[in-house]
């Protein structure tokens, strides 16, 4: 697949005051898309994300292979809109511990934390592209 590019940033809000700059992204795979997508930890605690807009609203979150600088290695990213990432973490069957919410601007994913149903869109880790110098 060759790569395609996306172009993402985030407005400052009260969560996150100094946004995120416009970047282009290296897209290196298919992208999952949905409203949002829990990670579970060994140990139980979870991280459940969801994609926001600047206005707080909830819109798809996208996670997909990317590069973090050309010819570096792969990086699996997920992204929100121009609200970035809402992210709710906790143990589900710990009532003493509450669950924490915060906002990001983006995400990267460990590779064994990726659920199957993202892996199954995305593919596995792509390998790194040869780039010729000169």
């Amino acid at each position: 697949m060759s790569p395609t590019y996306l172009w993402y940033h985030v407005q400052p809000s009260d969560q996150l005051p100094a946004g995120m700059a416009a970047v282009t992204l290296t897209v290196l795979s298919p992208v999952w898309q949905g409203a949002e997508l829990t990670i579970v930890f060994p140990d139980g605690w979870q991280q459940t994300l969801s994609g926001r807009t600047v206005t707080d609203r909830p819109c798809d979150l996208r996670v997909f292979w990317t590069e973090a600088v050309i010819g570096g290695p792969p990086v699996c990213l997920a992204i929100g809109g121009d609200g970035g990432v809402y992210l709710v973490e906790g143990h589900p069957d710990d009532l003493d511990s509450p669950q924490t919410a915060v906002v990001r601007p983006f995400l990267a994913l460990a590779t064994p934390l990726i659920p199957q149903a993202v892996r199954r869109v995305i593919g596995p880790e792509p390998a790194r592209s040869p780039r010729l110098l000169g």
